[in-house]
């Protein structure tokens, strides 16, 4: 069995990548091991609420769906030494 996506860490990003997107297949899989008994085959818009409440509560600003992707996005400064 292949190992379930995870919520990309939003402390892996730099200012010249502050987002990612997320496939739907990567939102489905995260999706399905954290809700076992509820697993959906779509991506449906209990399963977008739901990855975009936990992508906030990773640390992740912005969650927004672009048909079944996920753009993730954070902002990152530059700190001055």
């Amino acid at each position: 069995m292949a190992k379930p996506h995870s919520i990309p860490d939003p402390k892996d990003r730099s200012v010249n990548s502050p987002s990612c997107i997320v496939n739907a297949t990567q939102v489905l899989s995260y999706y399905n091991s954290n809700n076992k008994d509820e697993k959906k085959e779509r991506v449906v818009d209990s399963v977008k609420k739901w990855y975009s409440d936990q992508a906030k509560a990773e640390g992740w600003e912005k969650a927004s769906f672009h048909g079944s992707d996920c753009l993730l996005e954070v902002t990152v400064e530059i700190k001055s030494k």
